[in-house]
């Protein structure tokens, strides 16, 4: 055989894997370099320029799709000047096909359009259609790094028309694949989801898998620029483990680096910050040296987050310097703007004072005015806590100034909460209160702008101070305070809910699919890649026509809403914020009932007494940080049951005597100066922030807890209550009941069949019968639900809380997703983390999941149960309601008959009922 065969024989092995431009390695890429080297090798010993030529095409060609480019240039030059040498400018063109693809990988776009269109001269003249359609390919690939997507668009469109007149379906599959993003960005998504179809039913009929894997790729990374983050990380997940067999080190850091940025938005600090530094080593171990910086602010985003200030500086110094050899102006300025606001939390007034006005000068000088702002309410914030109020004044102004002026997407939100803290200090009350409220306003209408804050943690604390202000100055109101107060509180809760679901509203079912609720999701997802896009980071040269684009569709889906709402007011109110009025409310009630809405700030807790005829508030009833402090207190007491039996028995009594000390304790700080207005036998409880972990039920007076005096229930909120209580009763259906040991609810099994005795017609479904699929199937029709299992409730975004079935967890996305329309679901099993008093509202996640999912009652725990204790209060529960009472008076009577066996409160009072009673 002549080492022209053998050469001929090393190209088909080759191309046999047919590698393309960007693909992930894999081992047949990198076999493919064994092979190119070997060629090389034989070319110099046989001192053969033409082989010569072919192995250094070879090398450039292999290294190229191994993710090897900084190595395949050098191979490209030298393939260059050798086809220059022996004039053959048909095979020069061949060798800059490729060679534009290495130039865009590595960011050397100029020298890659010098390139493409040196090769387009000569291909287009000579007639070559195939290589002038791949050239096309590549050229597209290169416009599409620069957000040229109009140009990136035409380029595949001319590839794609030769590709299919010929036949050559693998490259057509390719293109297919690259419209699909292409067109997801210039706002056709029902298109883009097409060609993706496309794309992935010819790499199935071709059995390309390397191309489907990289469309499964840029599929699962459209869904979070689409806003879809749930899709985004079910599918990065799945391809982590691709690419991890496949040996792709480049893939695999691309979907760290994508997965941290959508834990970050999410506000899941930890996984975003266990991803992320992952990305870090993975960037820094093979040279992808602006995403190893990238993954180090996320980090320290991560930090931030976590307020582990110290790491967080640490990583952002380091950060810095690496955008500083990239030579990235605008990282190293928002990277000055998020170490200033480390700076200021930590009290070092005078370095974030200098940070923050690197900043500003930054982003003046790279014509960022939204960013410049952002570093001006900082310095602001900075003076006030300084005491310079002249100073603030002036930040203020500037921004006033900006923002007259400036054509770009600015999020107005920061700048009013500052002037509505200049205005307090200034003793203007009127004015404050109209910074705030148009606060309020701007932040329920952009939302979703302010969430695409590059590390998500400028600004995120100042939220709930708003609505904090705006209750407190409402109450200071000479006109109508109660009324207007209340509705702000309400207003804070909704808005809650709102952005924890920002992410998720294409998850959520609606009562009935409509063409206008597709319409919603389509603007849904055009909005949050419009956001995205709009970030410096991408554009600083964001037009204000493109902005006006932005609010008329934003007025779009607001109108859209509207008219949704008007037929399902529930969906509606997960993505828009509504209030129910105080004269509302009161309608609802029934005339045995009361009302406690407690609500939180730094400085107090209120609460407001509301019944069918009165409504009043009652201020200062503790500091938040007492009533914090006792919380910790209690949950160490309670959590001691944990020890096991033979610590309980020794030290139950000095227990219990601690536990009843802060059951008083909280009484008297929380209750006692209510309770002489009640005039009601029963009461909701509706919490804020921390209090949702409290047993209210259970606090004592010294003499009797609370419900030996009144029936107690919970609600999260008086709007969502309201729903809850609209709903009919579900008759005449069996219940269903589910149970799933493992080592933290060992016994679970046990209590899930005492309970199907208690019920002969209920359907039982015990370890590996109770999967998802069957709980979702028999959730629809079953008139209760009772699921003993092992619960987790994530406080750092209670989206993400879950309970555990036979084959997974169920999240509370989940159940937005599905019907469960029964009269109750008792989630018994355990409370995690109750120690860990947080500002979120973490049980918030499943109980608002079941109560959409048509559930009209909730019966949860709040901290670890024990497993004979709670058989009992179960049975005793289930009696009673079966029996005819409410649950209410289920729950109350159930408590009190398991009271007279075990008398500590972690027995008898761990669960509570939410929703209609």
């Amino acid at each position: 055989m002549s080492l022209r065969d053998t050469f001929d024989g090393f190209w088909e092995e080759i191309r046999q894997s047919r590698p393309f431009a960007g693909q992930p390695r894999n081992n047949a890429t990198s076999g493919g370099v064994s092979i190119a080297r070997n060629a090389l090798q034989l070319a110099a010993d046989a001192n053969d320029a033409d082989l010569l030529l072919d192995a250094l095409r070879m090398m450039a060609y292999s290294l190229t799709a191994d993710e090897q480019y900084s190595e395949a240039v050098p191979f490209y030059i030298q393939a260059l000047e050798q086809c220059e040498k022996s004039g053959n400018p048909a095979l020069a063109a061949k060798v800059r096909i490729g060679y534009v693809t290495a130039l865009t990988q590595l960011g050397r776009y100029d020298e890659g359009l010098e390139v493409a269109a040196s090769a387009e001269k000569w291909l287009k003249e000579s007639g070559d259609s195939i290589g002038y359609a791949r050239l096309c390919t590549n050229i597209a690939n290169l416009y599409f790094r620069l957000d040229q997507h109009v140009r990136t668009y035409e380029y595949y469109i001319k590839a794609l028309e030769v590709f299919e007149s010929t036949g050559d379906r693998a490259a057509a599959a390719q293109v297919y694949a690259n419209l699909g993003c292409t067109l997801s960005q210039i706002d056709r998504l029902e298109e883009c989801d097409g060609m993706f179809e496309r794309a992935e039913q010819a790499c199935l009929e071709l059995g390309l898998g390397e191309l489907l894997t990289n469309v499964q790729y840029n599929r699962a990374y459209f869904f979070f620029l689409r806003g879809r983050y749930s899709d985004a990380l079910a599918a990065f997940a799945h391809l982590r483990d691709r690419f991890r067999e496949s040996g792709s080190e480049w893939y695999l850091a691309l979907c760290d680096l994508d997965e941290s940025e959508i834990y970050l938005q999410l506000n899941i600090s930890r996984d975003a910050a266990t991803i992320a530094w992952r990305a870090v080593e993975q960037c820094h171990r093979i040279g992808m040296k602006y995403e190893e910086s990238k993954a180090r602010a996320f980090f320290g985003g991560a930090m931030m987050q976590l307020r582990r200030f110290g790491e967080a500086l640490e990583n952002f110094a380091i950060a810095q310097k690496g955008f500083e050899a990239e030579k990235n102006q605008y990282w190293i300025a928002v990277l000055d703007l998020h170490r200033a606001e480390a700076f200021l939390t930590l009290e070092r007034y005078w370095e974030a004072r200098a940070l923050a006005n690197h900043a500003r000068t930054r982003f003046e000088t790279l014509k960022i005015p939204s960013r410049r702002m952002l570093s001006l309410v900082l310095l602001g914030r900075i003076a006030l806590a300084m005491d310079n109020i002249r100073e603030a004044e002036a930040c203020a102004a500037e921004v006033s100034s900006i923002i007259q002026t400036a054509h770009v997407p600015l999020v107005l939100f920061p700048f009013y909460v500052l002037s509505g803290q200049i205005a307090e200090r200034n003793q203007d009350l009127e004015k404050a209160e109209q910074a705030y409220g148009s606060a309020a306003q701007d932040l329920e209408l952009h939302h979703q702008r302010l969430q695409q804050d590059e590390l998500r943690v400028t600004f995120l604390h100042g939220r709930n101070q708003v609505y904090e202000a705006l209750v407190r100055l409402s109450l200071a109101s000479p006109v109508d305070p109660i009324r207007k107060a209340y509705a702000w509180c309400e207003r804070a809760k909704s808005r809650s809910l709102v952005e924890l679901l920002a992410h998720h509203v294409p998850s959520v079912q609606p009562r009935e699919e409509t063409s206008l609720l597709r319409q919603v999701h389509r603007l849904h997802e055009e909005l949050n890649l419009q956001y995205l896009r709009s970030r410096p980071e991408t554009r600083s040269d964001w037009a204000g026509k493109e902005l006006e684009t932005v609010v008329a569709r934003e007025q779009e889906l607001a109108r859209m809403l509207r008219e949704v709402g008007l037929k399902d007011p529930e969906y509606v109110s997960l993505q828009q914020v509504q209030v129910a009025e105080l004269e509302t409310t009161q309608q609802f009630l029934p005339p045995d009932t009361t009302i406690i809405e407690y609500f939180s700030t730094k400085e107090e807790i209120l609460a407001f007494l509301i019944s069918r005829d009165e409504a009043q508030v009652v201020r200062r009833l503790a500091p938040s940080s007492r009533v914090q402090l006792l919380q910790q207190r209690l949950a160490f007491q309670l959590e001691k049951f944990l020890l096991g039996d033979d610590f309980i028995g020794t030290h139950s009594e000095q227990i219990h005597k601690a536990t009843m000390h802060y059951m008083r304790e909280l009484y008297d700080a929380l209750l006692a100066p209510i309770i002489p207005d009640i005039k009601t036998s029963r009461l909701i409880v509706i919490p804020h922030g921390t209090l949702h972990s409290l047993p209210f039920h259970a606090f004592f007076d010294g003499e009797r807890y609370l419900i030996d005096s009144f029936e107690v229930s919970y609600a999260p909120s008086a709007s969502v209550l309201r729903y809850c209580m609209e709903k009919t009763d579900v008759d005449h259906r069996d219940p269903l009941i589910l149970g799933v040991a493992d080592e933290l609810a060992p016994k679970v099994e046990e209590e899930a069949r005492a309970l199907g005795n208690l019920f002969p017609g209920a359907k039982v479904l015990l370890g590996g019968e109770a999967t998802r699929d069957n709980f979702r199937k028999a959730a629809r029709s079953s008139g209760f639900v009772h699921i003993a299992t092992h619960a987790s409730f994530r406080h750092d975004n209670p989206m993400f809380s879950s309970f555990k079935l036979a084959d997974g967890y169920v999240t509370a996305m989940d159940l937005f997703s599905m019907e469960c329309r029964t009269n109750l679901v008792a989630l018994s099993g355990c409370k995690s983390g109750l120690s860990e008093v947080s500002g979120s509202d973490d049980l918030l996640g499943l109980m608002r999941g079941f109560l959409y999912s048509g559930a009209r009652s909730l019966l949860m725990s709040l901290w670890n149960v024990n497993d004979e204790s709670t058989v009992d209060l179960m049975t005793e529960f289930y009696r009673s309601w079966q029996a005819g009472a409410r649950k209410g008076e289920a729950l109350r009577h159930a408590m009190q008959e398991v009271r007279r066996i075990y008398p500590n409160p972690f027995h008898w009072a761990p669960f509570f009922v939410v929703g209609k009673v």
